[in-house]
């Protein structure tokens, strides 16, 4: 059956893209050793150390690709390089295959853990005790900005947490929020690389940004910061939260703002000469790697790129849109087509449903999709979880529709409650991944064949 044989096509490329930004196999990739020289090649810049200089090596950092990271890195070093660490892994995630001198804490996300706060307490003692002859080795993913949380003197866990809530609901953009928590935290913004000078530092990233703004990812603990105090007091503003974030946040972002007190952007520009920020993969990695298999399975490819973003929903309606060109008038391409879009959508929340942005995006394209054969739709997290629900995205095609009305569910009041998890969960159609060691934002598949299954292989 066409629908069928969509549906797995379609499973099999996301595979290879999630195989290629696989943390350990990018880790792998990208460093390597050579007697005492590691040279690290990445996607915008490289570098190459000589590891003989060094008296000390210390493994640092965090994020949902941590465990596979730095297992990658003891391999390539060998345990007995490792002087001595401390990383924050994902709850249940168990203890990497690490020496002992590396200490590892539990961390969750999206909301920051008691534990993964003594966990960058570690990593801040061990930057403090560092020295010119010491290589720093700092592992980033995406979930950074949770899972290395060090709220700033003066501020406690829970005040972060719930300006953290306050900005999420308010609207505020991610660059907006990654300003106000690089101010109140005492690790975010560079202040890491602040504590670790004058020892040399490179931090291994895995990001899960569009544009792969280094500020953005984890929210910069090893890059320069570019806002200041005063920005932030005028995004609290422009939002109507001054009232609401606790006294203490305010009271930090006024202070800082007048200059009594010193913040991320104090660090002196010259201390970052020391440290290289190197991003191993990215979401175009994983999207490269979906068309050369799409390609090697028959289908023309049409790339839109890994820089979308909007409301989930209506991204559902233009991309649609495009796969019923491409069958009914062969336009932009000739089917059989692979449609590859990556970025990161966005949903409004109007209901108290379960769900994420690739669930809420498969649902759209169902309706849109309605009654028409020849055209399957998928979309999925890297990370394996989408929003606040187990899977990681889902599958839809010409059929979804008329096989929940089967089942008495009304598609539009599913999304509309914004419940897209429970509609493909019933329907069985939910794509589940559990961990994949990966997390470089989604990626979405369309693809399109004529429906008498002439697809050109």
């Amino acid at each position: 059956m066409l629908t069928e044989r969509l549906r797995d096509d379609a499973l099999r490329i996301l595979r290879a893209g999630l195989a290629d930004v696989d943390a350990g196999s990018a880790v792998k990739r990208c460093v390597k050793r050579r007697g005492e020289l590691l040279s690290i090649r990445g996607i915008h810049r490289q570098a190459t150390v000589d590891l003989s200089r060094f008296e000390r090596l210390l493994l640092v950092g965090g994020g949902k690709a941590a465990p596979a990271m730095a297992e990658a890195i003891v391999d390539i070093l060998g345990p007995e390089r490792i002087t001595e660490g401390a990383i924050t892994v994902p709850e249940g995630a168990g203890r990497p295959r690490l020496p002992d001198s590396v200490e590892v804490f539990s961390a969750t996300h999206p909301l920051p853990s008691a534990s993964a706060v003594t966990g960058a307490r570690k990593m801040v003692s061990l930057a403090r005790q560092a020295t010119r002859n010491d290589l720093i080795l700092f592992i980033l993913s995406g979930g950074a900005s949770a899972m290395i949380p060090l709220p700033a003197e003066g501020i406690t866990l829970a005040e972060k947490t719930k300006t953290y809530r306050l900005l999420i609901n308010s609207g505020a953009t991610i660059n907006e929020i990654n300003a106000i928590r690089k101010h109140i935290s005492g690790i975010k913004g560079g202040q890491f690389v602040g504590y670790a000078h004058p020892a040399r530092v490179i931090s291994l990233i895995i990001s899960d940004v569009i544009g792969d703004e280094l500020e953005s990812i984890g929210s910069g603990p090893t890059t320069r910061n570019t806002t200041t105090f005063s920005q932030c007091l005028d995004i609290l503003n422009r939002h109507g939260l001054e009232k609401s974030v606790p006294k203490r946040v305010l009271l930090r972002l006024a202070l800082g703002a007048q200059g009594k007190i010193e913040g991320p952007e104090h660090i002196p520009a010259d201390w970052f000469e020391s440290c290289d920020n190197i991003i191993l993969c990215n979401n175009r990695t994983a999207l490269i790697a979906c068309e050369e298999t799409a390609k090697q399975m028959g289908y023309r490819t049409l790339n839109l790129g890994s820089r979308l973003f909007g409301e989930a929903s209506e991204a559902a309606k233009v991309i649609v849109g495009i796969a019923k060109s491409i069958l009914l008038d062969s336009t932009p391409l000739k089917p059989p087509c692979c449609i590859i879009a990556g970025g990161e959508l966005t949903v409004t929340i109007t209901g108290n449903g379960s769900g994420g942005r690739n669930l809420e995006f498969a649902l759209s394209a169902a309706i849109h999709l309605q009654q028409t054969p020849g055209i399957v739709a998928l979309s999925a997290g890297t990370d394996g979880i989408d929003g606040n629900c187990s899977a990681a995205g889902a599958l839809a095609d010409g059929e979804t529709v008329t096989r929940a009305t089967a089942q008495n569910m009304d598609p539009a009041d599913y999304l509309k409650r914004n419940d897209s998890f429970t509609f493909f969960d019933r329907l069985g159609d939910t794509i589940v991944l559990g961990r994949t060691n990966t997390n470089v934002m989604d990626v979405r598949l369309v693809l399109v064949a004529p429906p008498n299954g002439a697809n050109g292989r």
